[in-house]
């Protein structure tokens, strides 16, 4: 959606960077003249790696399908990705081929479509502003608040491809936040918005549309997870042309596991001296 077809000039251009692991696999099973094509990719930001697309024909068995990510995940595991995700529609075909590689469903989104041509006037007083690192802990208490813990570990809180925007109050509380993407034939955004937000929510999401920078012309596309419903509503208000419904699938390939500390120091971490050591008063003796 940002880069635009899977091999076209500008999306073979775009992806060679040196610093981002980038793997195109094509599953050639024996006997026959189909073959499976994709690629995931791994920024050195992100802990996750994303399957970016797969090309099939018509003709091709979907059960080598199983086959083809199998492959892909093992390439991926050496690159030390703690999952890869993928999003699917949830009416597709290849959905069952997924369950039975090992990926689950983590939730379910809508994307919506808008052009910048169609961004309405400023609806509102305030508009949203370009983060700053003092914005940070705002963000992350609205992200740990909109984002199910379960989900936290897959879903970043920016995928730290460019500054995103804010929204704040008149009374200075953070409102909503939105993470950006930009690529040569689109913009991608993740909005973050609060349920009970003093601004109307399609107010909010009409005025982003606003002030989004450097659009140029290209379709802005918005990711709305299913955890986020009051969004979805308010972007039904407005020039949008909606996505079918698709799942968020994970498989992971590293588990999360408690470690407790081996040591404690309860006089450290509490701020508070061990009962067990005595405390008594030094007084200067004068001779």
């Amino acid at each position: 959606m940002t880069c635009g077809a899977p091999l076209s000039l500008i999306n073979l251009a775009t992806s060679i960077r040196l610093t981002d692991h980038v793997f195109t696999g094509v599953y050639h099973p024996e006997g026959e003249s189909e073959r499976l094509i994709g690629q995931v990719h791994q920024s050195p930001n992100m802990n996750s790696a994303y399957l970016s697309f797969i090309l099939s024909s018509e003709d091709t068995d979907p059960r080598n399908l199983v086959f083809f990510l199998e492959g892909v995940i093992k390439h991926v595991g050496q690159w030390g990705a703690k999952q890869v995700v993928a999003d699917l529609d949830i009416n597709s075909e290849s959905f069952a081929y997924f369950r039975q590689a090992g990926f689950s469903v983590l939730a379910k989104q809508r994307v919506f479509k808008c052009f910048s041509a169609d961004r309405r006037k400023p609806v509102l007083d305030r508009g949203w502003q370009t983060w700053t690192s003092d914005d940070i802990s705002a963000i992350q208490r609205l992200y740990q608040t909109l984002v199910p813990p379960l989900i936290q570990p897959v879903e970043p809180l920016t995928r730290r491809e460019m500054l995103g925007l804010v929204y704040f109050d008149e009374h200075g509380a953070l409102q909503a936040y939105t993470d950006l993407v930009y690529g040569p034939v689109g913009v991608w955004i993740s909005p973050m918005i609060h349920p009970r937000s003093s601004e109307n929510i399609s107010d909010l999401l009409a005025q982003m549309l606003f002030d989004l920078p450097e659009c140029s012309g290209r379709p802005i596309f918005i990711a709305v997870r299913s955890y986020q419903p009051w969004v979805e509503q308010a972007l039904g208000n407005l020039n949008t042309n909606p996505g079918p419904e698709q799942a968020l699938l994970v498989r992971y390939l590293a588990l999360q596991q408690r470690v407790e500390p081996e040591f404690t120091f309860a006089s450290i971490e509490n701020g508070k001296p061990e009962p067990t050591v005595p405390l008594a008063p030094i007084k200067s003796q004068q001779k």
